[in-house]
């Protein structure tokens, strides 16, 4: 009776009842985050008259956040907290932020001096004050902390609304989630370029800043008024203390022998009907489950099966499924490294950015809306339509891998590359055949419609790789570490920030020597961003070299099972 009735509390819970409500909370803490990213620089040259080098440091380290925390949020989130509660507290987090930054144009203190007509530079223009500095960073850390918990546990936690469902009606029920989750990925960048980036320059920051706050304060309490409807799954504490001690025991036994082919019962495998004995793929962490034999006072035979003395086979497992991703991850740094690197906003800057024969202007910093409406159209049709269709020609029902999608993708970010390198050496010579070689402001008679090409191969790049990176982490880790799947995604895209800077810092120091331009100069005309980008495709080349070769040596660690022991037939007598 009474699992009856808690199958009845669960039917009236979770389901797809819930999905609206989760993608919405994920969707304004993307649409407040990116509008910021994109538009922060100008905030802080303009009304904190901070300069260029000064700002671009600030806006670094606010995105460095956001991608690198959410690695933290996962772990709280499948270790200690749940996913409700993380998705909860940093939703709040980001309200706070929201709050501080519109609060540094309301409240008299916390706004910056306005040097009027003054020059910024000059000495009547004060830079902001201490306290006017640490709300406007105070906020920024509030929003990077949204940020950390939100996007690694949305999709997560939308999966657990059917835990209590089975069979085909789950599957589909899954699909539907995973379509609606990544067409709201690239909504929400759509409504952070376009719509809110447009109200902050032609409202105000006072408006601007204050429609994010509205946004994030009706998530907020959205999510605390459907948490009846939610299933909370509990987290597991022990998930990763038991990673932990993996390595802790492997180390501890290195010196012990492994034993015998076949001889499955030397192995720690408690409860259950089948005696399992680990994989041979990174045999050196087998050790930390074979069973250790000792003597007690009695001279009887006892096996030591404490945790910290000896782990089971799916202990052993999980740790080997967590590493084997870990090559695959590193394989697709290079093609998101090729989407960051990019100086397309400062290309479309010197282009004819009018649209058709309308008096309309194209802002620089919206030539991105390729890329998003690219990614935002293919991932929200692919398996609606497209997938469906070659489903028919070709028989199959899984049309393409998870690693054939993260290979497609490394492919795109190649080609988004090479087209950038044609487009902006046929841009240069344009500049030079109308004489604006020295001129850093001059408009090359060219429509900056020539940068959406490559602005759709980087939109593909996203819908193959990211898409595909994101549903292989998911299915190759343990279920319980599903958080962390959707974690590294953001993980490698920061670490695809700082290689990028560092590539251009050290691409500047080695061209520009003996006192030449080099290829990345202030001015476009006069430098060479064209091989910039060429280079930037022959990273991509040893890239997809290097990921074929994590395909080939790729394999799913998996128990070997040995023996599956019979019931005593007697047992019933």
């Amino acid at each position: 009776m009474e699992w009856g009735a808690e199958r009845v509390h669960l039917s009236k819970r979770g389901g797809l009842q819930t999905v609206p409500f989760i993608i919405f909370s994920e969707g304004c803490e993307r649409i407040v985050n990116t509008a910021v990213s994109a538009n922060i620089i100008i905030y802080l040259t303009k009304e904190y008259h901070m300069g260029a080098a000064a700002s671009a440091v600030i806006v670094f380290a606010y995105q460095a956040a956001t991608n690198f925390l959410p690695i933290f949020g996962a772990i709280l989130s499948d270790a200690l907290w749940g996913r409700f509660l993380t998705i909860s507290l940093t939703l709040f987090a980001c309200t706070i932020g929201s709050v501080l930054l519109w609060l540094t144009t309301m409240v008299q203190t916390l706004v910056a001096e306005d040097c009027g007509n003054e020059d910024q530079n000059s000495q009547c223009c004060h830079s902001p004050t201490t306290l006017q500095l640490f709300v406007l960073l105070t906020s920024l850390v509030f929003l990077s902390i949204g940020a950390s918990g939100v996007r690694p546990c949305s999709l997560p936690f939308g999966v657990d609304q059917f835990a209590h469902w089975s069979g085909t009606r789950k599957d589909r029920a899954l699909k539907v989630l995973f379509s609606w989750y990544y067409v709201s990925m690239g909504g929400s960048a759509i409504i952070s370029i376009t719509l809110i980036v447009y109200l902050q320059d032609k409202l105000g920051w006072k408006i601007g800043f204050a429609i994010s706050v509205a946004i994030m304060a009706l998530a907020t309490f959205l999510n605390i008024v459907t948490s009846p409807l939610y299933i909370k799954v509990k987290p597991q504490k022990s998930t990763w203390l038991s990673l932990v001690q993996v390595i802790f025991v492997a180390i501890r036994n290195r010196h012990i022998q492994f034993p015998e082919v076949g001889s499955g019962l030397q192995y720690h495998n408690p409860g259950g009907l089948e005696v399992l004995v680990p994989s041979r793929k990174m045999r050196f962490l087998n050790r930390a489950c074979v069973l250790r034999v000792h003597t007690d006072r009695s001279n009887t035979e006892v096996l030591n099966d404490n945790s910290w003395n000896v782990c089971t086979v799916d202990q052993v497992e999980d740790l080997k499924r967590t590493l084997s991703v870990i090559p695959m991850w590193s394989a697709m740094i290079t093609s998101l490294l090729i989407q960051q690197a990019s100086f397309r906003v400062l290309q479309a800057d010197t282009m004819d950015r009018r649209v058709g024969t309308t008096k309309f202007q194209m802002p620089a910093g919206s030539i991105a809306i390729f890329e998003v409406i690219t990614f935002t159209l293919w991932s929200g049709c692919f398996d609606r339509f497209m997938l469906l269709v070659v489903q028919k020609i070709t028989g199959r029902e899984q049309v393409l891998s998870h690693k054939q999608k993260m290979g497609i993708g490394v492919l795109f970010s190649i080609a988004s590359a090479l087209a950038a390198s044609a487009v902006e050496a046929f841009r240069r010579k344009q500049a030079i055949r109308q004489g604006l070689e020295n001129n850093i402001y001059g408009v090359v008679n060219m429509s900056a419609l020539w940068l959406a090409p490559q602005c759709v191969f980087a939109g593909l790049t996203s819908a193959f790789g990211s898409i595909g990176q994101m549903e292989f982490y998911y299915a190759e880790l343990p279920k319980t570490m599903s958080s962390l799947a959707m974690a590294l995604l953001p993980l490698a895209i920061g670490v695809a920030n700082i290689a990028g800077t560092m590539i251009v810092k050290l691409i500047k120091v080695i061209t520009a020597r003996g006192g030449r331009i080099g290829w990345l100069p202030d001015n476009l005309n006069q430098g060479h961003y064209d091989y910039y980008y060429f280079l930037l495709a022959l990273l991509g080349m040893a890239g997809f070299i290097y990921f074929v070769a994590c395909c080939y040596w790729y394999e799913e660690p998996a128990p070997i099972q040995l023996v599956e022991p019979q019931e005593d037939e007697t047992d019933g007598i």
